[in-house]
């Protein structure tokens, strides 16, 4: 007898195919050079427009919960899953530089002279020399998601304490699924693409496998298992 497929299957194979797909077809285009390969991941392209759309589900996903947990009055809920929210908000208006593009507004004088690209974002800014993209947004943020995706489920996993944080703020916990395909993907693309703006990708990836994680966290927090 046949196991029907679930919806949260059909999801799981629809974002990841079209994670895979756009970073094959990303290396297609990087054998042609770096002007092919902007061509993939330009600005106001299916990148960056899928990169928002995973960004706005998660603060959607995010503010729902919050609101619920507001129903229960779970304080610790509420406040883990509205600071989530505004997270992914801020992720989203730095991904679309606040609609700057969207809606032809001009940037600013210091916008103009700090940021590298003249867009209205604060992770393309260059203050005294340092480039706060790779600062924040690429090495304090390697370091927030090996904490996430690797020490974080090992620790709920083996410490009971972190487990009853994890379960009282409703901390979303990564599938094994999740973290395979996340550490391959991005293994991947500076090995085969390693080209300037590989970090489109990236942040593609992350978030489309983030949405996931939302959607279908791992459910056996309360026993030894993390996976099912």
């Amino acid at each position: 007898m046949k196991k029907n497929i679930s919806w949260i299957t059909i999801l799981d194979i629809i974002v990841y195919s079209v994670i895979i797909g756009f970073v094959a077809y990303g290396k297609s285009q990087s054998n042609f050079g770096q002007e092919a390969f902007d061509k993939v991941i330009r600005e106001d392209g299916w990148v960056e427009y899928l990169t928002a759309l995973f960004l706005l589900l998660g603060a959607i996903l995010f503010a729902t919960r919050a609101v619920k947990a507001g129903k229960e009055k779970n304080r610790k809920k509420i406040f883990f899953n509205a600071l989530a929210s505004i997270v992914f908000i801020f992720g989203l208006g730095e991904e679309i530089s606040w609609g700057q593009r969207i809606f032809s507004i001009e940037s600013g004088e210091y916008f103009m002279q700090n940021n590298y690209q003249g867009e209205t974002n604060l992770h393309n800014l260059e203050i005294g020399g340092v480039d706060l993209n790779i600062l924040i947004f690429s090495k304090l943020m390697f370091v927030a998601l090996i904490s996430y995706f690797i020490i974080l489920p090992l620790l709920t996993w083996k410490v009971k304490a972190i487990r009853k944080l994890v379960i009282d703020y409703g901390v979303p916990i990564p599938r094994l699924h999740h973290i395979i395909v996340l550490l391959a993907v991005n293994t991947f693309i500076p090995l085969a693409i390693n080209l300037v703006k590989e970090s489109e990708l990236h942040e593609l990836a992350l978030t489309g496998i983030l949405f996931l994680i939302l959607i279908n966290p791992a459910k056996k927090i309360k026993d030894v298992s993390l996976t099912s």
